[in-house]
């Protein structure tokens, strides 16, 4: 027996090391098995994300393993019950046995379809996932954030994520700094000083918020991305420096900790139009992002982008 085990031992360290085993996100069938884009943000998954019968809302939700792609968008398929003719509802696609699905309603939100249900975001381990919702009885404000659990039998009803994370004014889903951080941006459209907060996460629990101080001079409105080493922080907001109505930028976290002076993440990624929701892919490779086409569609572009606009800022 000692033997035997001996030998699995022994075939599991020669497998790691050579390398023969690899990451999802390194096939070809990732992202839909796209050809992955360049420093050109390109339209994402045409005719799947990115669809012209509804308009795109939030950003793209993405598994740690890359076998689950999550997204929102607004469209009238699911009438709301307040009068209005749209509604925002969160969709998905994973791979399995070998394919790609259609994409589809969650599952996890097939009883609340009257309520609006958006920004998904996983949590770092890919147990969970989160995402805000009007409606669901249970909610503690106008906008709440919930989650639903991976089980054996699939994704868990609505959870509650509770306070401290949401508040009477609270909206967006977090965005999660590595296994231990997480930031939230609250809601901005109920109050107008509303900061980024820095919450710690552990054991799936969110405690001891403190506000983010990014700039005086900018405000960043909807969610934020924070890289997981924390690196750096993209959000999008209104400056007298953009191309538009609402552009994305960049902070570089500098040798004192701090963040520095944001930087406009220039005119491949920003355009006269509105440009918002950004957030990094779990491989690090793509940078995604939601533009207001017509149809309000995704892009995604590789992060080679923010290595440019790093060295850029060292070297001046």
């Amino acid at each position: 027996m000692k033997k035997i085990s001996y030998l699995f031992l022994i075939g599991f360290i020669f497998t790691s090391c050579t390398g023969t085993v690899t990451s999802f996100l390194e096939t070809e069938d990732a992202y839909f098995g796209l050809t992955p884009p360049g420093l050109i943000p390109e339209v994402f998954a045409p005719g799947i994300a990115s669809d012209s019968t509804w308009a795109e809302h939030c950003q793209v939700a993405v598994s740690p393993d890359g076998k689950e792609i999550y997204w929102s968008a607004w469209s009238s398929r699911y009438p709301p019950d307040n009068g209005m003719k749209n509604s925002e509802q969160i969709y998905f696609s994973e791979f399995k046995e070998g394919a790609w699905t259609k994409p589809a309603i969650a599952k996890f939100i097939k009883d609340h379809l009257t309520c609006l249900n958006g920004g998904p975001s996983f949590s770092p381990d890919g147990d969970r996932l989160y995402f805000y919702s009007t409606g669901i009885v249970g909610g503690l404000g106008k906008k709440d954030v919930w989650y639903s659990e991976r089980t054996e039998s699939g994704w868990s009803k609505p959870i509650n994520a509770g306070e401290p994370l949401n508040t009477p004014d609270g909206d967006w889903t977090p965005s999660f700094a590595g296994s231990s951080k997480a930031y939230h941006m609250g809601n901005y459209h109920y109050n107008e000083n509303e900061k980024p907060l820095q919450f710690k996460y552990s054991e799936s629990e969110f405690s001891d918020p403190v506000p983010v101080i990014i700039h005086p001079d900018f405000k960043p409105v909807f969610a934020i991305y924070v890289a997981p080493d924390e690196s750096y922080l993209i959000f999008s907001a209104s400056h007298k420096d953009g191309y538009g109505s609402l552009d994305i930028y960049i902070s570089f976290k500098t040798d004192e900790g701090d963040w520095g002076t944001p930087i406009n993440m220039g005119d491949q990624i920003n355009t006269e139009k509105i440009e918002r929701f950004p957030i990094v892919s779990p491989d690090g490779k793509y940078l995604f992002f939601m533009r207001h086409t017509p149809g309000q569609d995704f892009f995604w572009v590789s992060t080679e982008i923010i290595e440019k606009l790093k060295t850029k800022t060292i070297n001046n």
